[in-house]
């Protein structure tokens, strides 16, 4: 398509379905890393179940049912068909930043009914070749792109800043750190639902999804928004947390945005062991508080999080912690203590308004933050000496 427009050149074309199939075969997630989420499943009656349907029975009809994809590429090559029409030789570079669900539903289609005819299958796709040699304009158009093409399924504000260095670091840290026991592993979804397509992928046969459930079993799964919320309630902003996931998830990236130009250290080893400790910390409280308060558990968790930090944090080894891949009793039972006090003061200081309102203001955690709390046990393991 002729173009004057300096940040890119665009083409139109139809991929064969086959095509679109190997290179999801060969390359999986890579294929779709500037993808706002991965594969969100076939279940109910959704887009991918229809998608699934029209390859069964309708193959021929896919072009004119499937909106297409979206590609980027960093070059293209144009060149003549085997029938002297004009073609695209080569792409390099090629990302599909819309259509994740469509590329990923021709390769599980065909794997979970093979009769099922893909030479007959076009997918309608528009690519766009970068010009930009900016990689922050380049990740500025390629998020922009992704947020006006899709129209399947809602795209969350949390999605679209999936590809940020900061979230892209942390997964390739999960993917590459063990547990202390050398088998096990913590999975960063990046872009949502990408869990659920590794179990699909990797889990061809019943051993290997039972094998790889074990090693990364869904509780050790952590989504870009848990992170922020665990991080933000030990960095003892319970106020934000309590806004909600996509609030709190907002803020949190607003803090990572460059100071002066300066970009944010990418996560080291130390500190994606560190995050993890936080995530158990927070898990555990959360899962040990449900069952102790009827209601607003959410807000006592967070805002316990955050006086333990206050009142603790300088002096936990969040070390011990990875390495035992869990937090001593003792610890646990100071935080119960101190989160029936907590929950107290939450109540004594909301003046009647829902507890669950409250909580999201400043004054809030100027109340809760600095009311005196019980002396801590000095039996906690993870205690170092002062």
């Amino acid at each position: 398509v002729p173009s004057e427009n300096d940040d890119y050149d665009y083409a139109m074309t139809a991929v064969p379905g086959e095509a679109l199939r190997l290179l999801y075969e060969k390359f999986g997630a890579r294929l779709l890393e500037a993808n706002v989420r991965s594969f969100l499943s076939v279940k109910g009656k959704g887009v991918n179940a229809g998608i699934q349907a029209t390859l069964r029975s309708a193959p021929e009809r896919f072009m004119a049912y499937n909106n297409g994809i979206v590609i980027v590429a960093d070059e293209m090559v144009l060149g003549k068909t085997s029938q002297g029409e004009q073609g695209i030789a080569w792409l390099k570079g090629l990302q599909i930043v819309n259509g994740g669900q469509t590329t990923a539903s021709l390769y599980f289609t065909k794997r979970k009914y093979p009769d099922t005819d893909l030479s007959r299958v076009r997918v309608p796709a528009k690519i766009i070749v970068m010009k930009a040699q900016d990689p922050t304009k380049e990740e500025a158009l390629v998020s922009d792109i992704s947020r006006y093409a899709n129209s399947q399924n809602a795209v969350r504000q949390s999605d679209l800043s999936a590809n940020k260095p900061f979230h892209i670091e942390i997964e390739k840290l999960s993917r590459s750190i063990y547990c202390p026991d050398g088998v096990g592993q913590w999975f960063y979804e990046r872009a949502a639902g990408s869990y659920n397509t590794l179990l699909a992928r990797e889990g061809n046969t019943p051993a290997r999804l039972k094998s790889f459930k074990e090693a990364i079993p869904p509780a050790r799964r952590v989504t870009k928004t848990d992170l922020a919320k665990y991080l933000n309630a030990w960095d003892r902003k319970p106020d934000i947390v309590s806004m909600g996931s996509q609030k709190n998830f907002d803020r949190f990236m607003a803090a990572l945005s460059p100071v002066d130009g300066q970009e944010a250290p990418l996560p080291t080893v130390a500190d994606f062991k560190t995050m993890i400790a936080k995530a158990k910390l927070y898990r555990d409280t959360q899962k040990m508080l449900r069952p102790m308060f009827q209601a607003f558990q959410a807000n006592v968790t967070a805002y316990t999080i955050a006086v333990l930090s206050e009142r603790l944090g300088s002096r936990i080894d969040l070390g011990r912690i990875w390495a035992n891949q869990a937090v001593s009793p003792e610890l646990m039972e100071q935080i119960a203590k101190w989160a029936r006090e907590v929950n107290d003061t939450l109540h004594a200081t909301s003046g009647g308004r829902m507890v669950s309102e409250w909580a999201k203001r400043p004054e809030c955690k100027d109340a809760v933050m600095s009311k005196m709390y019980s002396e801590p046990s000095t039996n906690i393991p993870e205690l170092k000496a002062i």
